[in-house]
Formats: structure tokens, sequence, C-alpha cells
């Protein structure tokens, strides 16, 4: 149901549709509900709860001219705060329900969630202003001291004829890498 509410919303002639069914769960003691929160917080273009996904120690990596180039809590907020104010919609699509214990942790209390998305970001009306992203966004979730789950770490692997995620946010930052 959520995938058709979204395609609905990225149609051109119709103004964005915010499904009245979908809000933010809290506490977010599942890693279902924190992709959720990430989910509607990106197409709602909602920075306070965007952010609320990450903590301080959060990095986003991404692959570039063969080198791993990578930020953190700070400059992804100033990303969103730039792409968030100068786009009219965001149109995000994730497929799979994957989740895996992450092999870098042997307590088995930090989980990876692979996900294919198809991203499309829109500054006008109409769709000749659309930027497209598609590949894998492989989060990796944690909890907190109050047993919430947030992203520790995201890597974007893009589809290898197309942009990828970090291409559309590096279009967004005020100082490149």
């Amino acid at each position: 149901m959520v995938p058709i509410l979204i395609l609905i919303s990225c149609n051109p002639t119709e103004p964005p549709i915010t499904p009245p069914s979908w809000s933010y769960h809290y506490p977010v003691d599942s890693v279902y509900k924190l992709i959720e929160n990430f989910e509607y917080s990106y197409t709602t273009q909602d920075i306070g709860n965007y952010m609320q996904c990450f903590r301080s120690g959060f990095e986003f990596y991404y692959e570039s001219s063969g080198d791993t180039l990578s930020w953190g809590f700070e400059t992804e907020q100033e990303i969103h705060q730039s792409m968030f104010n100068q786009v009219d919609r965001i149109c995000l699509e994730f497929s799979g329900t994957e989740q895996y214990p992450w092999s870098g942790d042997t307590t088995e209390c930090t989980v990876l969630l692979p996900r294919e998305y198809d991203l499309a970001i829109f500054a006008g009306l109409d769709d000749s202003t659309c930027i497209e992203a598609y590949g894998t966004a492989e989060f990796i979730c944690r909890r907190d001291s109050a047993g919430e789950w947030y992203i520790w770490q995201w890597w974007d692997y893009p589809d290898p004829e197309k942009d990828g995620w970090s291409d559309l946010k590096v279009l967004f930052m005020s100082s490149p890498l």
C-alpha cells in the first residue's frame, strides 16, 4: 500500500499526497519502525525527524573514483537542510525487507538492512526538473542508550549505469569534499 501511495504522490499532474495513515513511530523499538520513520521524513522533507534517525557518531560512505569517501552527522544535516529547502517534492521507494546481524559485531546487537532504492527529486512541478538515483543503501543500525534504533552507518552502492544517492547528496553540499 505504501509504495502505491508514494507512486501516486510522484504523479507530476497531481499535488503531493501525504498518506493520512502514515505517521512517525515512537518509540523506535524496531529497525522496521526506524526505516519507516526515515522514509516518511525524507519524502515529507522533515529535517528534524530525518536527523532523529541518526546520532552524533553517524557516518555516510560512498565510493568515488575508486576512493571511499565519507562524512558525518553535521554534514548530513547541512546537505539535507539545503536539499529540503530547494526542492518541491521527493519520491523515495525502498524494496527489500532483509535484516542480518552485522558481521563486525560479535554481540549481534548491530544489524545490516540492505535496501534497493529508487529516488526522485523534483525542483519544479514538472518532470523536466527531476533528478533520479538508483542503487542499494546498506543501513547499519544500532540501539542507543534508551533502547531506540538509529542508523549508525550508511553505505551507498549506486547502480553502475546510473547516479546514486551519494551523487544527489553531493549536489546539495555547500563545500565539496
